[in-house]
């Protein structure tokens, strides 16, 4: 029996495979002009907002949002706006600056640059992140975020084994 990816996957593996080829550094100002479907424009927003709880009411009640570069899972609104709180006190001036996208269906992949400064870190960080969200509807049901922790803490100016202060 031959395995085959689906559509999405292999716009994930594409994605994935072209930030590897630029390396650890950010793209190019993305063109202005151009129309973004309306769950990723919201997950911009929400990630580039103040509200913790505007990223969690983007997902279904048991939606998933998985952060690849360090292993984690978070499960529902309330633990995915905690995510991003979570983040906010970690990094000032957290962004997220999206650069293209691609549906496929109740797929939709991102590429976008992640950005901000690692409380405490010398200097801030730019890196590539791919982002697959799979839709239920208009509501988020998995979204599974890739990019290099290792640029990040090399941008910032950290030791790979940095770890973040528990709350």
């Amino acid at each position: 029996m031959k395995l085959r990816p689906t559509r999405a996957m292999t716009t994930l593996i594409c994605a994935a495979a072209t930030i590897t080829a630029l390396g650890t550094t950010a793209f190019a100002a993305p063109p202005t002009d151009r129309h973004l479907p309306k769950a990723a424009a919201d997950w911009s927003t929400a990630w580039n907002g103040t509200d913790p709880n505007a990223l969690g009411t983007l997902f279904t009640p048991d939606g998933t949002y998985t952060d690849q570069a360090i292993g984690v899972t978070f499960h529902g609104r309330q633990e995915i706006a905690g995510w991003k709180a979570r983040t906010d006190s970690l990094i000032d001036n957290v962004h997220v600056t999206v650069h293209a996208t691609h549906r496929d269906g109740d797929h939709i992949t991102i590429e976008a640059v992640y950005s901000g400064h690692l409380k405490g870190a010398p200097k801030p960080f730019a890196v590539p992140l791919a982002t697959l969200l799979t839709l239920d509807g208009r509501q988020i049901t998995s979204d599974q975020d890739f990019y290099s922790l290792n640029a990040v803490l090399t941008q910032s100016g950290l030791p790979a084994d940095w770890t973040p202060p528990t709350p």
